[in-house]
């Protein structure tokens, strides 16, 4: 079956530039239907030239120069292996409880809104670094007109057998508020705090 992703300007990509086809399903589907799943990929049909994939050894230098990891995996995957809170999850496709495969037809929009700057670096990921990344990293560069977009080679997989999560990595951090009381009053003179309120 095919399943058409929603563009950049909101129209469905037409099936004559590109067409997402049982390649791109989650890890589940693809490991129940091996043989057919490589057979739609053939028939997939691709606009741009290849994207260039680096190794799982190079990720952290691209990091490092300011790309970003864009996890297309769906939740089921991202909850089985874990995941960096640095990461950005953006799913492709994901499977229902009947085994159905539904495409994400907001995905490029959603890569626009996470990166609005088109010169943004972005290093694409799924669990094997195959036929899902090599549709997404094409249907970005095509649809919304990314040039800086590469594939990290073996995946999310490849990427955490080479490089375990650790327990820092898991952790999302979030600015709070000091304890303490409130020195505004010091600056402006005037005692900013509702009547009664508290600081904890």
């Amino acid at each position: 079956q095919d399943w058409k992703v929603r563009g950049c300007a909101g129209k469905s990509a037409s099936a004559a530039s590109l067409t997402f086809t049982a390649a791109v399903a989650p890890r589940a589907v693809r490991t129940r239907a091996r043989t057919g799943v490589r057979a739609a990929a053939g028939r997939a049909r691709v606009t741009s030239a290849a994207v260039e994939k680096i190794n799982v050894n190079d990720v952290k230098d691209h990091l490092d120069r300011g790309f970003v990891l864009v996890d297309i995996r769906d939740p089921e995957e991202c909850a089985e292996t874990g995941y960096k809170s640095s990461w950005k999850n953006i799913v492709l496709a994901a499977m229902d409880e009947d085994g159905s495969i539904h495409m994400n037809p907001n995905f490029l929009a959603q890569i626009r809104q996470e990166f609005p700057n088109s010169m943004s670096r972005i290093l694409i990921a799924c669990d094997d670094g195959t036929f899902r990344s090599e549709k997404a990293a094409a249907a970005i560069v095509d649809k919304c007109g990314f040039s800086q977009v590469k594939i990290i080679d073996g995946g999310i997989d490849g990427y955490l057998a080479a490089f375990p999560l650790s327990d820092a990595d898991k952790v999302k951090w979030r600015m709070r508020p000091e304890i303490g009381e409130d020195l505004s009053v010091l600056v402006s003179g005037v005692d900013t705090r509702q009547q009664g309120q508290k600081y904890y």
